[in-house]
C-alpha cells in the first residue's frame, strides 16, 4: 500500500471542510435561474452580516490567454458578480455572509431578484451561424477564430482517397468526489487562503490580478488532501475572490464550501467540442494531412484557460502520424452555458477521438488492417515535428504499438462476435516552464517542499522515493510538504501529467545540489547540518508519452446497453516511479474515457435550464458499470528529464475515449457522430 493512502482509507485524512477557525462566518451565493436576461433589480436580505453586489466589487475573472490569440481574439471576462446581466444558469449575482451556515439557505429563500428574461443560444452551431450577439461586438458568437496551417500543402492535390468525420463531443462536468471550497482570512497583513486547491501558485496569482494585492500579502494553503480535481480545482473562481473581499471588509474567516448541485453548474465544464475533419491519402494508405474546422463550446465568457482550447486541440490533430500538411481552423464559441475549461485530458482526448476516427476510417476505405494502417504513418522513436510545428521528443511509439497488437489479435481471436479495437495517441506533457522544489535538513531528517499540488496522486511517496534513491538515505528520514506558497519561491502546480516528472526532477535536482552544498557523508550531515537547504527551479519544455490501447465491448442488441467486456492499456511511462500509482492513474483514466462514450454527459433544455439535479443525473458510473478488468503495460523509454519518467495521469482518458468509440462501431457496424452513444442510438 502506498503510505499516504492509510489516512484517506482509514477516514483520518483533512480535507477543507473539516478546518474550523475560529470566528469563521459563512458565504451564500444567489444565482441566476435563467440562462440569459438583464437584471431589473435586487433586494438585499436584511439579516445578512454583508452583501455584495456587482456595484460594491466591479471585479473580473482573470484570463489564461498568449499574446498571440489575445491580439487575434474577442475576450470577454466573467464578472465575479453579474455585472447588470446574466448569461448562464447558476452565475453569481448576489453574495451574502452570514454567522451560521445553516442559515445560508434561509436567507436565500428571502432573496428577491427581478429578471427581464431573454432567449439564450444553447447550440455551438446556432450560436456559429446567428445574428444574434451575446456578447456585443462578438459577430456570430466567435471568442477565437485561429488557422493553424503548415507544411507543404500542395501534397493535397496528390490524394487519391479522402476520408471525414464531424463529431460532436458533449460537455462533461468534472465530478471530484470533494467539491471546491475555500477559507478566505485576512489577519490585518496577510490574506491567509486555505482550499481544494491544484495549485496553490495559481491561486496565489488569481487571487493577487483580481485583488490587486501585492504577491507577498497572499499565503495560500492545502489541506492533507485534495478530493480530486480534473482541472476543476486549478484556477480561482468568483467564489474564491469573494470570499477574500468579504473577509477583508469582516476580519473575520470566511468559509465556502461549493454544495454538489452548485458544482454541477458552476465552471470549468470539460468537453463541448464540435469538429469537421478530412483526412487525406494515397491508395497505398499513405497520409497525406488533415483539413477542418473545431469549434469549442466556450459557454458564457473566456475563463482560465479556455480560449487558448481551440488551437491546443487542433494543433494535436495530427496525432502520433506522420503527415505532409495539416490546415485546420480553431474557433472558440460563446453559448449561454457555464464556462468551460481543463477536464482531465483538457484536449487530448478530444483530438484523440478525432485522429482515429479518421485513420480507422481510412483503413476501412482501403481494406487494411487497422494495426498495419497505423503502422505504416507511425512517426519513429527518433522524434518529429508536425507540419504545425509541434515537436515531439523521441519515445517508445513502436514498441507501444507492437506490444499492443499482441493483446489485440489475441483478443479477436477469442472475442470473435464482440467489438475489438486499437488505437494509438500520443499525449503532450505540460512540464514547461518546469517546477519548484526545495530541500532542507531538519531536526536530523529531509524536509521536501514542492510547488505541486497533490490530488490523488501519492505525491509523499514519490517525491520521497527519489530524495531517497538521490541522498541515499531512508524514506522514512524524509518528509514532503505540498502544495503551499510558502514552501517554495516559484511553483507551477499539479495539471497536465506534469507532477511526478516535473516536480520529481525538482526534487532530484534539489537533493544533488543539497549533496554539493554539505561536501560530507549526507548521515553526517543529518547529524550537524540543522537548516541547511538548496532551492531550485527546475526547467524543462514539454514531453510527450505514446500509447497504444485495446478494448473488446459487447452489445445487448434488444436493450441497446454497452458493457465493456476488457481493456488492455499499453503506455510509455518513460520510468516506473512507485507501478501501483501508475496503474492507479491510467484504470482511473481510461474510466473516465469509457464513460465520456458510454454515459456522461450535461444536457441542457432549450432555455438552457440543466437537465440534471445529481450527479447521478450526469451519467457518472458505479462499481456496476465499472466491472470490467483492465490489463496495465508500461513501457520504459526515459525522457530527457532527471526523474527520466513521462506522465499518465491524463493517458487513460485519451486511449479510452476513442477505444471504446470505435469498439463500439465495430459491434454495431454504424458509424457515430457524437458522444455519449445512448442505448436509443444503437438500438434506432
Amino acid at each position: 500500500m502506498i503510505r499516504e493512502d492509510l489516512p484517506k482509507i482509514t477516514g483520518k485524512g483533512t480535507y477543507i471542510d473539516d478546518i474550523d477557525p475560529r470566528n469563521t462566518v459563512y458565504l451564500g451565493i444567489i444565482r441566476s435561474p435563467i440562462a440569459r436576461g438583464i437584471i431589473k433589480s435586487i433586494s438585499r436580505p436584511e439579516k445578512a452580516l454583508l452583501t455584495l453586489t456587482w456595484e460594491d466589487v466591479k471585479i473580473y475573472m482573470p484570463v489564461r490567454v498568449d499574446p498571440e490569440t489575445l491580439k487575434q481574439s474577442n475576450i470577454v471576462k466573467m464578472p465575479i458578480l453579474a455585472d447588470g446581466k446574466v448569461n448562464f444558469v447558476g452565475q453569481p449575482v448576489l453574495a451574502y455572509v452570514v454567522e451560521d451556515r445553516y442559515a445560508i439557505e434561509d436567507i436565500a429563500d428571502e432573496m428577491s431578484i427581478e429578471y427581464e428574461e431573454l432567449k439564450p443560444i444553447i447550440d455551438v452551431e446556432k450560436a456559429m451561424n446567428s445574428d444574434d450577439e451575446i456578447h456585443s461586438g462578438a459577430k456570430r458568437n466567435i471568442s477565437v477564430n485561429k488557422l493553424l496551417e503548415g507544411g507543404e500543402l500542395s501534397a493535397k492535390k496528390r490524394a487519391e482517397v479522402v476520408v471525414s468525420r464531424k463529431i460532436n463531443q458533449a460537455r462533461i462536468i468534472s465530478n471530484p468526489m470533494e467539491p471546491k471550497g475555500i477559507i478566505a482570512h485576512w489577519d490585518g497583513e496577510y490574506l491567509n487562503i486555505y482550499g481544494s486547491f491544484q495549485s496553490s501558485f495559481r491561486i496565489k496569482n488569481d487571487l493577487r490580478e483580481t485583488l490587486n494585492l501585492s504577491p507577498e500579502k497572499i499565503r495560500v494553503y492545502s489541506p492533507q488532501n485534495v478530493g480530486g480535481g480534473f482541472g476543476n480545482k486549478v484556477p480561482a473562481h468568483p467564489e474564491y475572490v469573494i470570499a477574500s473581499i468579504a473577509s477583508m471588509k469582516l476580519g473575520r474567516p470566511v468559509k465556502w464550501i461549493e454544495t454538489r448541485y452548485e458544482h454541477l453548474k458552476n465552471p470549468t465544464v470539460g468537453r463541448g467540442v464540435l469538429s469537421d475533419v478530412k483526412m487525406y491519402a494515397t491508395k497505398q494508405g499513405e497520409i497525406l494531412g488533415i483539413e477542418g474546422y473545431v469549434a469549442v463550446d466556450l459557454g458564457a465568457y473566456n475563463y482560465t484557460l479556455n480560449p487558448t482550447t481551440p488551437a491546443f486541440i487542433a494543433q494535436l490533430l495530427t496525432g502520433p502520424y506522420k503527415m505532409r500538411f495539416a490546415s485546420i481552423r480553431a474557433y472558440g464559441i460563446f453559448t449561454n452555458l457555464p464556462p468551460t475549461g481543463p477536464y482531465r485530458g483538457a484536449g487530448r482526448p478530444e483530438a484523440a477521438l478525432i485522429h482515429e476516427t479518421l485513420v480507422e476510417d481510412l483503413a476501412e476505405e482501403l481494406g487494411v488492417d487497422s494495426v498495419e494502417i497505423r503502422r505504416r504513418n507511425l512517426i519513429s522513436d527518433n522524434g518529429y515535428v508536425t507540419p504545425l510545428g509541434v515537436r515531439i521528443d523521441p519515445a517508445g511509439y513502436n514498441e507501444v504499438l507492437n506490444e499492443a497488437e499482441k493483446y489485440y489479435r489475441k483478443a479477436k481471436e477469442v472475442y470473435k462476435d464482440k467489438g475489438v479495437s486499437i488505437v494509438v495517441f500520443t499525449d503532450i506533457i505540460r512540464l514547461s516552464p518546469g517546477e519548484g522544489a526545495r530541500v532542507r535538513i531538519e531536526n536530523g531528517k529531509i524536509k521536501i517542499f514542492v510547488g505541486t499540488g497533490p490530488h490523488g496522486q501519492a505525491h509523499g511517496d514519490t517525491f520521497s522515493k527519489l530524495a531517497s534513491e538521490t541522498l541515499g538515505i531512508p524514506q522514512d528520514l524524509i518528509e514532503v510538504v505540498a502544495n503551499t506558497t510558502d514552501g517554495v519561491k516559484e511553483g507551477i502546480g499539479s495539471f497536465g501529467s506534469r507532477s511526478a516528472t516535473v516536480g520529481g526532477s525538482a526534487v532530484i535536482e534539489a537533493c544533488r545540489q543539497l549533496l554539493s552544498k554539505v561536501n560530507m557523508p549526507i548521515d553526517k550531515a543529518l547529524k550537524e547540518m540543522n537548516g541547511m537547504e538548496a532551492e531550485i527551479f527546475y526547467k524543462s519544455d514539454d514531453i510527450f508519452s505514446p500509447g497504444s490501447h485495446v478494448a473488446v465491448v459487447d452489445v445487448d442488441r434488444d436493450t441497446g446497453f454497452v458493457k465493456v467486456l476488457e481493456y488492455y492499456a499499453v503506455d510509455d511511462v518513460g520510468r516506473i516511479l512507485i507501478k501501483e500509482e501508475v496503474e492507479g492513474q491510467i484504470i482511473g483514466g481510461v474510466l473516465q474515457g469509457v464513460s465520456q462514450v458510454l454515459w456522461e454527459h450535461a444536457p441542457y433544455d432549450e432555455n438552457g435550464n440543466p437537465l440534471f439535479s445529481s450527479i447521478a443525473d450526469c451519467g457518472v458510473p458505479t462499481a456496476v458499470e465499472a466491472s470490467y478488468k483492465v490489463y496495465v503495460s508500461e513501457v520504459e523509454y526515459p525522457s530527457a528529464t532527471s526523474a527520466k519518467s513521462r506522465g499518465v495521469g491524463e493517458a487513460g482518458t485519451t486511449g479510452g475515449l476513442p477505444a471504446v468509440f470505435l469498439a463500439l462501431e465495430k459491434i454495431t457496424h454504424r458509424k457515430f457522430n457524437k458522444t455519449p452513444i445512448y442505448p436509443w442510438d444503437i438500438t434506432r
